[in-house]
């Protein structure tokens, strides 16, 4: 689903599409082209998303420009987006994962 939005000119970048991949990860394109891949991984066990998850509500993302929104309220602001995907805590436990798997 996509939502286009008027430039507000706070040069903050604007999430312009959402989509759903297979599993617990979304497609992000910003305004300023760039695109993110966001693996939710951990999060999705939150009672928020597991109900989401039963609902079928989980793979019907759309965005306000400025987060992820789902139905019935839950959403992740784009700051926290860019924070969960800079986090060092989240690379360790990453790699720490991927070692377990192994």
């Amino acid at each position: 689903m996509e939502m286009r939005y008027e430039q507000t000119g706070t040069g903050q970048p604007q999430i312009i599409r959402v989509e759903a991949f297979d599993g617990d990860t979304f497609g992000i394109t910003l305004d300023s082209g760039h695109a993110i891949l966001l693996e939710l991984g951990h999060r999705i066990r939150e009672p928020a998303f597991a109900a989401l998850i039963e609902s079928g509500g989980f793979c019907k993302p759309y965005t306000d420009g400025k987060a992820i929104c789902w139905p019935g309220g839950v959403s992740i602001a784009l700051e926290e987006i860019l924070s969960m995907l800079l986090s060092p805590g989240d690379v360790t436990r990453n790699q720490n994962q991927e070692e377990d798997l192994r």
